[in-house]
């Protein structure tokens, strides 16, 4: 019966690969599984197909636990071809209870096969009761190394599973996937999700050919991209971290007439479907990405993924090259690795990837003492980030130490807290040493692909044969960068306009910004060869060098004579720091030579200010400004035309307070702000 169903959907010489069958079998047979497969293998095959010999058979829908959007997308499209309907529950479809019943209806009435959510969603009542009526054949736990603490890509609502599993029919079929997942993943997804059989194959994955490049500079990454990318046939993918370097990266792609566009968090649902589709139809050259096209994407003939930056692990970066070769017979995955600023954000992202146990007391005394209490007031009274804030909340109801109302207040509940502090602690140190793995990765002489597949515990590692390593060659690129092409890069950067965009509305009274200044302009983004030159001259040398001065002048005037604005009727004005007091002032100074401008020093902090770092969300990082900058000098400026000199911006709220206070102060000033670099920008 189940070759049959196979050959009705791929033609009569369809084969199952090695697993499929018996993965499909224990399914029908309402066993829990845990596959463990190579991207690729046919993950979903085995669930679709199951999905359709079950409704065949009067089993109920088919509920999927899928992580992502793009890829819910991406398998609903598939479905088509296994003669079985899918539908989506989400946030950015069917807002209303009614629209989700509605769906839910027509799982139970037949019309409807397959049912795909966020695990996110598992957080509201209303939905676990909508669930609850849902009559469910079989679960699907997708991509299940994120129920897992120690998994690369870790997502807290994964954990609402196993609660889910206690109000569904004990008799159902429960199916978790991954590729990436090792011994002590596997052995905490198969207790999260119960006694469950494993299935586990080779992760050896024959169609690519794997190469590692030290590219220490930005600018380098850049030329070598544009040098190499058109000799591959076909699209792909390039991974960055951050949304601005996924931006700029597609821009200079295309200014070297290549079609290229960025793919983040940040474009609407709409944009997102529409690049998906292109890429799909080859009909652009490459998706420049952060991670929220990642796990399961599906398209068959991705012919090379580059890596603009390390990933966290070496299991990040094997599901990340994964998405190539899966239905062709060689596709080339490049690592350009190199630069302190990498291993700074990484580790930062680590270190973040639980909440500090102090905060997590904070927040629960805070509730505590509040009978019922809004996130929004917890925002404004603790000093800690909104995103850490959020996991915070999220693990606290998990672990039922809290409850929300149907208004969205928090109040304590009566179970008591016992401290993960060295639980947390032993996750981070374990993905410090994941980290050092792919940082070992990069210096490897040994084979790259078993290297990722021993990793991944996988007992059947081997030489592929295939990388830069097996071959001792590598000739499908060219590596060598030659000074006019790193120049062309610089070029490009200095030639675009990094734009500081004004803030709008105070963090501090929620009301709309009486003074706002216009859009800025930066130098440069930190990991580049001007931001670390400004990094030089901060931390090592106390003083800024007449490299940047120079290029700072050479962009300003270029950015103002597109505005029509002369810089000769500039007021230059630093911001003033009581740590570094000459710094600022002594570059700006020489600025305002350089551009033959005014120069007015009239800004001052008062003494004992706290480091801004020190301030964890935008309300606390506004009151601190605003409660130590002030304007030390009655001057009468004579000029309509501010520019406010910094060294580095990130929440942009010191150039937002001194505008105010500027605006405040003197009538019918345009202020426009300027940094050195761009420090902010991750996903």
């Amino acid at each position: 019966m189940l070759l049959e169903s196979l050959r009705q959907v791929f033609g009569a010489e369809a084969t199952f690969r090695d697993g499929q069958d018996v993965a499909i079998e224990n399914v029908i047979n309402k066993k829990r599984v845990l596959v463990v497969q190579k991207t690729g293998w046919g993950k979903s095959l085995v669930y679709f197909l199951a999905t359709k010999i079950m409704r065949q058979i009067g089993d109920g829908a088919t509920l999927i636990i899928s992580p992502l959007l793009a890829l819910t997308r991406n398998q609903i499209d598939s479905t088509k071809n296994y003669g079985i309907v899918a539908d989506c529950i989400n946030s950015q479809i069917n807002k209303t209870f009614e629209e989700r019943e509605k769906v839910i209806n027509r799982c139970n009435n037949g019309q409807c096969d397959v049912l795909f959510i966020t695990p996110e969603q598992l957080q509201f009542g209303d939905f676990i009761e909508l669930l609850s009526r849902l009559k469910v054949g079989l679960l699907v736990v997708d991509e299940a190394h994120c129920i897992s603490d120690w998994g690369h890509d870790f997502r807290p609502d994964y954990r609402r599973i196993h609660q889910l599993l206690q109000i569904l029919p004990q008799n159902i079929s429960v199916l978790a996937t991954t590729a990436t997942a090792n011994e002590r993943v596997i052995a905490d997804v198969s207790q999260q999700i119960g006694d469950c059989e494993i299935i586990r194959g080779e992760l050896q994955r024959e169609s690519l050919y794997l190469h590692k490049l030290y590219l220490p500079t930005a600018e380098e990454k850049f030329a070598w991209i544009a040098k190499n990318i058109n000799k591959f046939h076909g699209s792909g993918i390039i991974y960055a971290t951050t949304i601005r370097e996924c931006e700029r990266l597609a821009a200079w792609l295309r200014h070297n007439a290549i079609n290229a566009n960025a793919y983040h968090s940040d474009l609407n649902e709409e944009d997102k479907i529409t690049l998906e589709t292109n890429l799909i139809n080859n009909e652009i050259k490459v998706l420049v990405s952060t991670i929220a096209l990642g796990m399961g994407y599906d398209k068959e003939d991705i012919s090379f993924v580059f890596h603009y930056y390390t990933p966290k692990s070496v299991i990040e970066h094997y599901q990340q090259i994964g998405r190539a070769g899966r239905g062709i017979d060689k596709a080339f995955c490049v690592l350009l690795y190199g630069g302190a600023e990498e291993n700074k954000i990484n580790e930062y992202f680590i270190y973040s990837s639980f909440p500090q146990q102090k905060q997590i007391i904070q927040v629960l005394n805070f509730i505590d003492n509040h009978d019922e209490v809004k996130k929004s007031t917890i925002e404004q009274e603790m000093n800690i980030k909104p995103s850490i804030l959020d996991q915070i909340i999220k693990l606290l109801l998990i672990d039922g130490l809290i409850m929300k109302d149907s208004r969205s207040r928090y109040s304590r509940t009566i179970k008591p807290y016992f401290s993960k502090e060295e639980y947390y602690d032993s996750v981070i140190n374990m993905k410090m040493r994941d980290y050092q793995e792919l940082i070992n990765f990069q210096k490897t002489n040994d084979c790259q692909m078993e290297f990722l597949t021993k990793a991944l515990d996988d007992p059947n590692a081997h030489p592929c044969g295939k990388c830069s390593t097996c071959l001792g060659f590598w000739k499908w690129t060219d590596d060598i960068l030659v000074e006019k092409e790193i120049n062309k890069v610089s070029d490009f950067f200095e030639k675009s306009f990094i734009i500081i965009e004004p803030r709008k509305k105070s963090a501090v009274t929620n009301r709309k910004l009486l003074f706002m200044h216009e859009n800025g302009l930066a130098l440069s983004y930190y990991h580049e060869l001007l931001g670390q030159e400004a990094s030089r001259g901060k931390y090592v040398d106390n003083y800024f060098s007449d490299v940047l001065v120079k290029a700072s002048a050479d962009k300003l005037k270029r950015f103002f004579r597109d505005q029509e604005i002369r810089v000769s009727d500039l007021t230059i004005i630093p911001i003033p720091s009581n740590r570094r007091q000459k710094l600022v002032p002594e570059f700006a100074q020489r600025l305002a030579n350089t551009l033959q401008c005014k120069y007015a020093h009239i800004l001052a902090k008062r003494p004992n200010e706290p480091e801004q770092k020190a301030s964890l969300n935008s309300r606390h990082q506004e009151q601190g400004i605003r409660d130590y900058l002030y304007i030390h000098k009655d001057v009468n400026l004579n000029t309509q035309q501010i520019l406010l000199v910094d060294d580095f911006v990130d929440s942009k709220w010191t150039f937002t307070v001194a505008t105010e206070l500027l605006g405040e102060t003197f009538d019918n000033i345009s202020v426009t702000p300027f940094a050195l670099a761009v420090t902010s920008g991750s996903d």
